[in-house]
Parts: C-alpha cells; structure tokens; sequence
C-alpha cells in the first residue's frame, strides 16, 4: 500500500475516535453530572442506550447505501463528509442542553451522524487493504483508540473551562484530522450495482463457510466490546465513586485524573497494539494474539474490583490499555480477512458495528443490575466484565479460516 494512503487513513481513524472516545467518556458524564446530579448514573444509562440504539439503525443503513451508492466521487467519501458535517452540528447542541432530554437529544444526533461518517470509513481498510497487508495495516490505524482516548487530556485541560470551549476544540480536532482522507484520497467512481455484483460474488461454498467464521468472530467482538462499554461509559464515576481518587489526591479533579490515567497507558497502548499487528501478520496468526488481549483486559478489570486504593486503578489501566490495544490492531485485521462478501463489505462492517452498539445499549443495563440499588457495587460490576472478557477471548477459537 502507498505509504500516503496509509498516513491520511491512519489520520482519519483517528479523527473518528476522537470524535466519540473523549465525547463518551469524560464529556457526556460531565453534562449527565451537572444536568441531573442526584441520578447521573441513571440519567448517563438512559443516554447511553438510546444512544446505542441510534447507532446500531444508522451504522446499518449507511452501510448499505453506501455499498449501492453510484456516484462520481466514490461511493464512501460523500457520506464521510456528510458524517462529519453532522457530527459537529450535534455538538453543538450536547453543549447546550440544559434538560435530560436535550442531553438525549443531542447524544442521539451525535450518534447517527457519527456512524454516517464511520460506517463508510471503516469499509475503506476492507476495500482497499490485501488480505497479507491487514495486520501492517491495522498495526497504523490501531493507534487511533488510544490516541482518541489521550486527546481527553486536552479537553480535560483546565485552558478549557467550560462545554462550549471543549467542544469547540473537539469538533477542530475532528474536522482537521478527516479533512485530509477526502482530500487527498482519490477514490474512484463508484460501478453500476451491476457491475459490482458480477466482479464481486463469493461463491457459495465460501460464503457458508466464511459466514461460520463471521458468527465466531461478531460473538467475540460482542463480549469484547461490552466490557469496553462498561469502561468507557463509568470510569469517571468508579473513580469518583468507588477510587475515592479526589480524597487520594486532594486538589485534583475526577476528570483530570482519568485524563492522566489514560494518557499513562496510552504509550504501552500504542505499542502493544502495532507490535500485536505486525507479528500477527508475520505469523499468519490472529487468535493468540486476542487470547492474551483477553487476559489482560480481565486482569486490568479485576484490578479494579479489588484493589481501588493507589496505585491500584494505575495498576489496572495499565493492564487493561495493552490488551485494548493488543486487541483493537488484530480484530480490526482478523474482520477485514473473513468479511463474507467484498460486493456486501460496508453492509457485512455494519452488522459487525452491532458488537459495538449493541453491547453499548446492555451496558448501562448490566452496570444498573450489577451495581445494585444503592450504585456501588463496583466489585461485582467489574468482576461480571472480567469473565465476559475471557469469553470473548475463547470464542474466537471457533474461526477456521484465519489461525
């Protein structure tokens, strides 16, 4: 692949997590904390699903139309850039809500326009990458999650001081790392639907076949991603809440504590996750590699279960930031290598996306369950996502056609 090519994807899938990690994470908590600060747990969940819900819809369908778009500048770069139009559009109004509902109804905005951006970005890498290249590939763009999740250090920054500054500076950040990818990158006019199909059809037997392996890897990206979810969307308050970590470190705010936390591990993220990558390809190999990402997720969770006092959440993230990024590099490779159908690619990612959706609207049900009626049964939460994490390590040991 021309080394250009790579640079302004690896730059886009950057932008995209930009676009949502620190969003998620830090923002949306932070609004859900000062809009309902009796019940920001709940209010966070009710955002957090219906959210989930949104995405899953709008993944799906532009997945589709994106793969039957005929158009003369492509059939991916128009939604990208009518993604991205939206996705700052819907910041604005998250920073403006002042009610739960217009919490809820800016996350659900963010949501669709994000996945109108993302849905067709993310079928680039399988349309455009060889299948021996996958891993190098995935190694690059693999550095997006943790790259997205250390921007949340400057907008935790205390430069910025309120909503509107941060999210001025997020929809910057945005806009001029996916500006690049459609500029630059001349993809080209997009066939007749037609055409497509007679180029691109599996065979039937390939297609039973790879469906198999689809099936194993959507289970295990499935249980992957809801202990991501559970991460993602509650850290701010495990710390608060059950770390203590204002009491531990007198003057430091929650969110510049999970700034820092993130941005510590970020450096053994980055690395885990672009080693993982190119060894993976040099080995031909994928499913050991997300075995020991499934290891160290559950033992980075585990961590967090039992040991809240410093340095124990360091300890955790530490472990829990390389198996994610162990594990984003070689399930981005794994996918793109099995997808059933090159004809159905953007469609086939968007069923795939359901294993981040969908586990992002049982999350905020499994933490209420799990935390209990008084919302602190830290323990039990992460414990729960611990053995959910190893399942969704050994589910990818049914894959047949990719070691």
């Amino acid at each position: 692949m021309p080394a250009g090519f790579i640079a302004v994807l690896t730059l886009a899938y950057i932008g995209a997590y930009v676009a949502f990690v620190p969003l998620l994470s830090l923002l949306t908590p932070m609004q859900a904390e000062a809009i309902a600060p009796a019940d920001k747990i709940g209010l966070l969940s009710l955002v957090s699903l219906w959210g989930a819900v949104t995405a899953s819809l709008a993944n799906l369908a532009v997945g589709w139309a994106s793969d039957r778009t005929t158009n003369r500048l492509g059939k991916r770069r128009p939604w990208i850039l009518c993604g991205l139009i939206g996705v700052v559009c819907a910041y604005v109004l998250i920073a403006r809500a002042s009610t739960p509902v217009g919490l809820l109804a800016g996350v659900m905005t963010f949501q669709f326009a994000f996945n109108l951006m993302f849905a067709p970005l993310h079928a680039v890498f399988a349309d455009v990458v060889p299948d021996n290249q996958k891993g190098q590939v995935a190694a690059f763009i693999g550095i997006a999650a943790p790259v997205g999740a250390a921007s949340g250090v400057l907008i935790a920054s205390p430069v910025l001081s309120d909503i509107s500054a941060r999210m001025s500076a997020l929809s910057l950040l945005v806009i001029l790392c996916i500006l690049p990818v459609l500029v630059i990158w001349k993809e080209a006019p997009s066939a007749p639907i037609r055409r497509q199909i007679m180029d691109a059809a599996p065979s039937p037997i390939i297609r039973k076949g790879l469906d198999l392996d689809f099936g194993f890897v959507w289970t295990s990206r499935f249980c992957f991603q809801i202990s991501v979810s559970v991460i993602s969307a509650y850290m701010l308050f495990y710390l608060a809440d059950h770390a203590r970590y204002e009491s531990q470190f007198p003057g430091s705010t929650v969110e510049s504590g999970l700034a820092r936390l993130i941005a510590f591990s970020t450096c053994l993220t980055l690395a885990a996750g672009f080693v993982g990558g190119l060894v993976s390809d040099r080995f031909a190999r994928r499913k050991p590699f997300i075995l020991l990402a499934a290891a160290l997720i559950a033992g980075g969770l585990m961590v967090f279960a039992f040991h809240p006092e410093w340095p124990g959440p360091l300890i955790g993230y530490v472990l829990y930031g390389l198996g994610f990024g162990l594990y984003t590099t070689v399930d981005t490779a794994l996918v793109a290598q099995i997808l059933p159908s090159r004809r159905h690619t953007a469609r086939d990612l968007g069923v795939m996306n359901l294993t981040n959706t969908l586990p992002a609207a049982l999350a905020p049900v499994l933490a209420i369950t799990a935390l209990g009626a008084g919302r602190s049964d830290w323990p039990m939460l992460m414990t729960t996502c611990a053995g959910i994490a190893l399942l969704g390590g050994l589910a990818v040991e049914g894959v047949r056609r990719a070691r």
